[in-house]
């Protein structure tokens, strides 16, 4: 009843049910910036950047300025589009390297402007063109092209290609760690929108209808198995920048949140920490990362200079971030090169009671403030903890694994011969199956024992040595109880009692 009052109450105020956002809301809390940005979308009054818009723009970007300028094709999606990236640099080596993302969301076409016009501005904006003498930019505006020709959310075949950074089943995820392997970016940024207004706000407001008031969340890798060198980049350096940049903007901001439902109850989860999503893979591959959500999600063209100008003004800021601290940054992405800690293999987000969020309620057209359960990842507590192995062994019918490992540019030798050697075997005590889908799949959850014996491995097993780059994202995908990691994703098949097919030589 309370719903269908409130539905009512925004027709009668000319506001249809599904809209995300009243006028009076807009006019007071997200006016428009008065800047002009000469992009694609902001050329006609509907829409935005199609496909043909988006690759005329760049084209005619490279002719214009071509000792700045290159444009590259670097993958192509499952339509057979070209994904293209720009690389913006005015020569010179050894410099810092900047990865800018758009688009992994279809349905979220701010990144991408907003990346179009940080691309323009490099160009005749003389303090942004300083940062060209310590950095080089390379931006793929938008990853998931066929998504964002239909509006929708997922990749052509269904895939949510933000949950697709662990299996990658989609040319598009492949294309984007290929992009990473390739330019081994100091600095990755991937730029979102979110859904500002969600069913489930109501349940914790007693009913009032309300919305999410921030411009941007961050959302960092909160994973425990990062450097801490990067992660300590982004809480002292990054994070507090670029939140001094939206106060003088008067833009606001927060940690990323979303909702769970768990029993019936409402459950606010603060951060991130599954490998699964861009900026946690990207972390763990060893960049600094983070994930900005704009918000934006539903609604349509409403606020959206404010949307894309939000968008520019956090990629000039951790640009001008990355320029500034230039020593620490390399030091940062250096020594998660070398990262040897332990493994944390599972771990859960701290609890936290009457944690208070503020939201704006539509109709009132005022602020308030809601004490709501929360979950917060930036304080995980480490569950399992392994020591890191020397070596990980595959057996030779393990190919899948082998070709995603390959895929994220992991280096793994095949033996030619049998080999006898005295290995940590994991056995599989308990597996659960998840009730809920991810990426079609439904997660295996495992429990595991551990005992040391002398395996014969035969020729063509493989061995991955952790004194590699990328030995941490492997230890994230191989160890067996680890969310969203090989046996979790069904990649790996793991069998109650059984041995799994997964082996760690240790010191």
């Amino acid at each position: 009843m309370k719903r269908i009052l409130i539905i009512l109450c925004l027709l009668l105020s000319g506001l249809p049910f599904y809209a995300q956002q009243t006028g009076k809301v807009t006019a007071k809390f997200f006016p428009n910036p008065q800047v002009d940005i000469d992009t694609p979308a902001f050329a006609k009054k509907h829409g935005f950047t199609t496909y043909r818009e988006l690759m005329t723009f760049l084209h005619d970007l490279a002719t214009a300025y071509p000792e700045l300028i290159n444009l590259q094709i670097v993958g192509r999606t499952q339509r057979g589009r070209d994904i293209p990236m720009i690389k913006v640099s005015n020569g010179g080596n050894d410099k810092l390297r900047v990865l800018y993302t758009g688009c992994v969301h279809g349905n979220e076409p701010a990144g991408t402007e907003g990346l179009l016009y940080f691309m323009k501005q490099l160009t005749r904006d003389p303090q942004l063109a300083a940062l060209l003498d310590k950095m080089d930019f390379y931006i793929i505006p938008s990853v998931n092209i066929d998504g964002s020709e239909q509006g929708e959310r997922v990749t052509a075949n269904g895939i949510d290609l933000n949950r697709d950074q662990t299996l990658l089943s989609t040319p598009e995820a492949r294309t984007l760690q290929r992009v990473a392997l390739t330019v081994k970016p100091h600095l990755f940024i991937d730029f979102h929108e979110y859904k500002p207004l969600r069913a489930s706000y109501e349940e914790v407001t007693n009913g009032l209808l309300v919305t999410n008031p921030n411009d941007f969340m961050f959302l960092w890798s909160s994973n425990p198995n990062v450097s801490p060198a990067l992660r300590s980049a982004v809480d002292e350096l990054y994070v507090p920048e670029a939140s001094r940049m939206a106060d003088a903007e008067g833009l606001v901001h927060h940690t990323y949140f979303t909702t769970k439902s768990n029993r019936g109850d409402i459950i606010f989860n603060l951060g991130g920490s599954s490998p699964r999503s861009s900026t946690n893979i990207m972390a763990l591959r060893g960049a600094i990362s983070m994930l900005m959500e704009v918000r934006g999600v539903g609604l349509g063209r409403t606020s959206y200079k404010r949307r894309v100008y939000t968008t520019y003004k956090l990629a000039e800021s951790f640009a001008h971030t990355t320029f500034e601290h230039a020593d620490r940054i390399r030091r940062a992405v250096d020594e998660a090169d070398h990262y040897n800690g332990d493994i944390a293999v599972t771990f859960r987000s701290k609890a936290a009671s009457d944690y208070p969020l503020t939201f704006i309620d539509m109709l009132a057209c005022k602020k308030v403030t809601v004490p709501v359960e929360a979950r917060i990842a930036p304080e995980s507590e480490v569950v399992l903890t392994r020591e890191r192995p020397v070596d990980y062994y595959l057996d030779a019918d393990q190919s899948r694994a082998v070709e995603i490992l390959q895929n994220f540019g992991v280096e793994l030798e095949r033996l030619e011969a049998p080999q006898t050697i005295d290995l940590e075997c994991y056995t599989v005590t308990t597996a659960l199956e998840s009730h809920d889908l991810v990426a079609g799949i439904l997660p295996l959850n495992v429990k595991t024992s551990t005992e040391t014996r002398a395996i014969t491995l035969p020729a063509g097993s493989y061995r991955i040595s952790m004194s590699q780059p990328l030995a941490t994202l492997v230890t994230v995908l191989l160890e067996p109880e680890s969310a969203n990691g090989f046996v979790n994703y069904r990649v790996i098949d793991a069998k109650v009692n059984n041995t799994l097919g997964i082996y760690r030589k240790m010191k």
